[in-house]
């Protein structure tokens, strides 16, 4: 089932904190909730839809901020329905809500490393490219070689992928 995005902004661009993942976005805080049915501080109209649709009940909810350390909100980690030892709904406790937000940390550092290495990676094609089109433009004479060599490169490893013998 595709479900919109949750929306960070209401009409006014003002923080949309009626929503939970949302609020706790805004407010880099840890949101624990025992019964969404019963919790009136959030619009759970969009739970309650899905909950219908699939025959569900989406009671407990913990919502946690992925902040790296020393960062910013980048994301949030939400896990519905914890289970007691028969299966059934139960709120999340304070033990349960500690590991969590350990976990949440761990999943920000490796997001925010990630977003680390690929910005390294697009600075470091773009030095590529300067350079490139800073040795191309200095002679006539061999002007455009630094756009050609990577053409002819995959066009060889093309050709080499397709060979059914030989070397």
């Amino acid at each position: 089932m595709n479900r919109p995005p949750v929306s960070l902004f209401d009409a006014a661009v003002e923080p949309n904190n009626s929503n939970v993942a949302s609020y706790c976005l805004h407010k880099a805080e840890t949101v624990n909730i025992a019964d969404a049915y019963d919790h009136v501080s959030f619009d759970f109209s969009g739970t309650r839809f899905f909950d219908a649709q699939n025959n569900y009940k989406s009671q407990s909810f913990i919502t946690v901020p992925l902040r790296p350390r020393g960062g910013d909100v980048i994301g949030a980690l939400q896990l519905i329905n914890a289970l007691d030892e028969n299966g059934k709904p139960i709120a999340f406790s304070v033990e349960i809500q500690g590991f969590v937000e350990a976990l949440a940390a761990q999943a920000a550092t490796a997001l925010d490393n990630r977003n680390l290495v690929e910005a390294q990676e697009q600075l470091m094609d773009g030095m590529v490219k300067l350079l490139a089109g800073a040795i191309d433009a200095k002679s006539p004479y061999t002007g455009a070689h630094c756009e050609r060599v990577p053409e002819l490169a995959i066009m060889l490893a093309d050709a080499a992928s397709r060979a059914e013998h030989g070397p």
